[in-house]
């Protein structure tokens, strides 16, 4: 079983990872509308299109990797500078266009470009990190030690990236991304061949995404996940609209609570990754869900002062995010495992699963956002005469709902089987 030490070496680049990804979505819109000209809803139109391509790009970039000779550790090595440079290129587009003598359509092709850039090398890095945990052990205990390292640092990523943004510097996100970058990769360079591939492409499975798709179990387990994803995606796109319209939060206390619920969320997460090694992780995903089922209950009730009351399931939620992030990686191992296909295809059954992650993402935007207008919400307004009962019932009705369902859905999964006895890999 991987150390205390290799594990969070392994953990690392999990940082970078999610420090990088925030700003694609959090300071962009801000950076090119008002700097750059560029109106919001045609930022928006744009980042939807290139989050589309690169989640229907994942399961092809997870075959690639399988079907290479590369190590696991040099796709994501090369991912993360990939990922990190085009960041810098994303916050800094006056390096090479004048921002005087150039158009909002050449602004459009430099925001496209650099964001597909950053978003594909990501999603590259991504899947080659996740595929090494499987790859590296069959042991639930080492892989729950592993996932929690790699989602502990990456929460860290995603507070860091998510207090610079607050301060619109896309100089110094560009920076640290680089930086951390090679440090990240400096210090796994030691681990590059452990989970190493036992065998050359010509003498491995060749299976193309859609064949995994064939089995029924792999199906069921990627539709609870998706389910689960979209109840999870809702909330934090009506977040901000729910804390300063409903609630009457400032802008100082909804960044004070977002930074709590992710480091509540980074506390829980060794306490998770006990629990899923000790019992079962799909018995401790359903109780963390069954959770935040009762915690969105309560946002339910809550008045417009509720406030003080809302902080509190802030941080019961947060908590509950860190069994979001530890169970179904295990859960999706194990289904590696049962197919005997653990050391050869990790990266097409996570790119499989990035792919359900990023609709679900999308769709969350498309889907609420739509219904509240109908519903006659209009953002930044508190007054009575605003339907803001819609906007609760949206932020937190329609996540109970889609966990309930997550919850049957998982609660009659069974993935039992005889699986393969763990195989010897590579040591540092």
């Amino acid at each position: 079983m991987p150390g205390i030490g290799q594990s969070l070496r392994y953990g690392l680049p999990g940082f970078t990872l999610a420090f990088a990804a925030l700003p694609l979505y959090l300071l962009t819109p801000a950076l090119y509308a008002q700097q750059f000209g560029l109106s919001l809803g045609l930022i928006g139109v744009l980042l939807m299109l290139t989050r589309l391509a690169d989640a229907i790009a994942d399961p092809f970039i997870g075959r690639w990797i399988d079907q290479s000779t590369q190590s696991l550790w040099l796709w994501m090595s090369g991912g993360l500078i990939v990922m990190a440079l085009g960041l810098g290129l994303l916050t800094h587009p006056t390096l090479v266009l004048d921002r005087a003598g150039h158009s909002t359509v050449e602004f459009s092709l430099w925001l496209v470009g650099c964001t597909l850039i950053v978003s594909l090398a990501n999603s590259t890095a991504t899947l080659a990190h996740q595929s090494w945990a499987v790859a590296w052990t069959a042991e639930i205990a080492g892989q729950s030690r592993l996932i929690g390292a790699r989602e502990l640092c990456g929460l860290i990523g995603v507070i860091s990236a998510a207090a610079i943004a607050g301060q619109q510097s896309g100089g110094l996100l560009g920076l640290i991304a680089v930086i951390s970058a090679v440090l990240v990769i400096a210090a796994s360079f030691g681990l590059r061949f452990i989970g190493s591939r036992a065998s050359p492409p010509s003498g491995r499975p060749q299976v193309a995404w859609p064949t995994l798709l064939r089995q029924a179990k792999l199906r069921e387990l990627l539709g609870t996940m998706g389910i689960n994803a979209l109840a999870n995606a809702i909330p934090p796109t009506l977040i901000l609209f729910f804390l300063q319209d409903y609630l009457g939060a400032t802008a100082n206390q909804a960044s004070g609570l977002l930074a709590a619920y992710f480091i509540a969320a980074a506390a829980a997460i060794p306490i998770w990754s006990w629990a899923a090694h000790r019992f079962s992780a799909k018995m401790v995903w359903i109780t963390a869900m069954s959770i935040a089922v009762i915690a969105f209950g309560f946002t339910l009730s809550l008045d417009q002062d509720g406030l003080l009351a809302f902080a509190a399931i802030c941080l019961i939620t947060g908590m509950v995010l860190g069994a979001e992030l530890v169970c179904p990686p295990i859960l999706l191992g194990r289904r590696i495992d049962r197919e005997r296909h653990r050391g050869t295809l990790e990266a097409s059954y996570f790119g499989l699963w990035n792919l359900v992650i990023k609709l679900a993402l999308a769709l969350a935007a498309g889907l609420t956002l739509p219904i509240l207008s109908g519903l006659e919400y209009q953002p930044g307004i508190s007054s009575p005469e605003n339907n803001l009962s819609a906007l609760q019932w949206a932020y937190a009705g329609i996540p109970i709902a889609l966990k309930c369902i997550a919850i049957a859905a998982l609660w009659r999964f069974h993935d039992d089987g005889s699986a393969p006895q763990p195989t010897s890999r590579s040591h540092e």
